[in-house]
């Protein structure tokens, strides 16, 4: 038997051609045997009728419905199809939370949104999301519209694209706009002009002051001012500034700081030759450790890093962007006398060196009072007669021209010479002999003045003669 002759051999279902005549053939079969029977024929004829016009009239129905499910169907997915093949946005409501993601309502029609297609960020509370209508773009479309997946972040980005062109086409070099920071690293921190458009800002070009960390000098989210220096057309780098965007502080410092004067200031970082203070953002000074007054504990007692206090500007130089501070004190602080030779002033111990003791004569000044002039004999432990930060009386024995002072212990001067020396060191030192005066030259004696060399040589000659 051919394969046209067993239709269901092949996988093939059946055609409507072959269905009748196989009723037709056990109609007849039926008929016949009842015939032998003696029953009556008519009878069961009308019965098989029945029976077809039944199962005819469900078929029928069935086909129906499925149709309609069909035509149903078409209508909920052919707007998804519409969207796919266009690749346009369509419409979504975000109906709740599901394993993975969220499932969004179109239309009629269900699909999947993962959670990072949501949103172009970080999304942190996903359930906030639920009840909300949003554009979505069709990314999978399979199984006849039964596995669908949408991003809104596809959208997003698509737009954000078309803003950064607009965007990038309005920057020009040297232009100063606004922007927000968006992210920070070790070398400098990002900045969103707008768009998404992003450029750097270096670290050394964040502040007019000196920073170790870029949190130091912005945070993300912040807004800032920028210039941009460079656009890098080949790879759509921005380079940024925020210090050349700002007014340099330092233009207006001797204006702002008068010397002599009291203001608030912070301390950044603690040396061993002095502390650096922060006046204002980005104008930094230095109160040297010679500065402050002596103290058993160290100048450094009492100073951290990020505590504020008073202090007094003692120099200004704008040309090489310093300012030298001595701590300022509670109150006003008494003016100090004028600096001569045979002042005597109060002053405190700040450090013994092998040479002498420096004393701390006040804000500014510090001078030297050298071994001679403690009013000790040689060999004094100087560290035990003069303790560090307690007082002592000097006098003012002379300042040289780099304004290095000079001092001896308060009555010591008057038991040395004006170089400095005592009375014992001159006993002690060796005499020197005056060198000889030279002899006048002796005025040579003629043969015809007589003398009593010559009356020796006449008696000689006599004698002998």
């Amino acid at each position: 038997m051919s394969d046209e002759t067993k239709p269901e051999a092949s996988g093939v279902p059946p055609t409507d051609e072959a269905v009748p005549e196989a009723k037709d053939s056990a109609t007849t079969s039926e008929a016949s045997a009842q015939a032998e029977d003696g029953q009556p024929v008519v009878e069961t004829s009308a019965k098989t009728a029945e029976t077809d016009a039944g199962e005819s009239s469900s078929k029928t129905a069935e086909a129906e419905e499925k149709a309609a499910e069909l035509k149903a169907r078409q209508a909920r997915v052919a707007p998804l199809y519409r969207a796919f093949r266009g690749k346009r946005g369509i419409n979504g409501r975000v109906e709740k939370t599901i394993k993975g993601g969220y499932e969004i309502r179109i239309g009629k029609a269900r699909a999947f949104c993962p959670h990072s297609q949501i949103d172009v960020q970080r999304v942190d509370d996903p359930e906030s999301w639920v009840g909300t209508t949003h554009l979505f773009q069709i990314t999978q479309l399979r199984r006849g519209g039964d596995d669908v997946v949408v991003s809104r972040r596809a959208v997003l980005e698509a737009e954000r694209r078309e803003e950064a062109s607009a965007v990038r086409a309005t920057l020009i070099d040297g232009a100063v706009m606004l922007g927000r920071v968006s992210g920070l690293a070790k070398f400098g921190a990002f900045v969103d002009l707008g768009a998404g458009v992003n450029g750097l800002v270096h670290i050394t070009e964040l502040s007019h002051g000196r920073i170790n960390r870029v949190d130091q000098a912005v945070h993300v989210g912040e807004p800032v001012r920028v210039k941009i220096l460079k656009l890098h057309d080949d790879s759509d780098r921005i380079s940024l500034s925020i210090r050349q965007a700002s007014e340099d502080p330092w233009a207006s410092v001797t204006e702002t700081y008068e010397v002599g004067g009291v203001y608030a200031g912070k301390v950044l970082r603690l040396a061993d030759f002095g502390a650096f203070i922060e006046l204002s953002p980005g104008v930094e000074a230095l109160a040297p450790a010679s500065e402050f007054p002596p103290a058993l504990a160290g100048w450094k007692d009492g100073l951290t890093p990020g505590s504020e206090q008073s202090w007094r500007v003692l120099k200004v130089d704008t040309e090489r962007r310093r300012i030298s501070l001595t701590p300022g004190g509670d109150g006003a602080v008494a003016p100090l006398p004028e600096l001569a030779p045979g002042v005597e002033l109060n002053g405190k111990v700040q450090r013994i060196e092998p040479f002498g003791v420096f004393v701390w004569l006040g804000p500014g000044r510090v001078g030297l009072m050298p071994n001679i002039l403690t009013g000790t004999p040689p060999g004094t432990d100087l560290e035990r007669h003069f303790p560090i930060a307690t007082e002592v009386d000097v006098e003012v024995v002379g300042i040289d021209d780099r304004g290095r002072i000079r001092l001896a212990k308060k009555g010591a001067a008057r038991q040395t010479g004006r170089n400095g020396e005592s009375d014992s060191a001159r006993r002690e030192r060796p005499r020197r002999r005056a060198p000889r005066a030279e002899r006048p030259p002796q005025t040579p004696i003629s043969d015809s003045t007589e003398g009593f060399g010559s009356l020796l040589a006449d008696k000689l000659k006599d004698a002998l003669g």
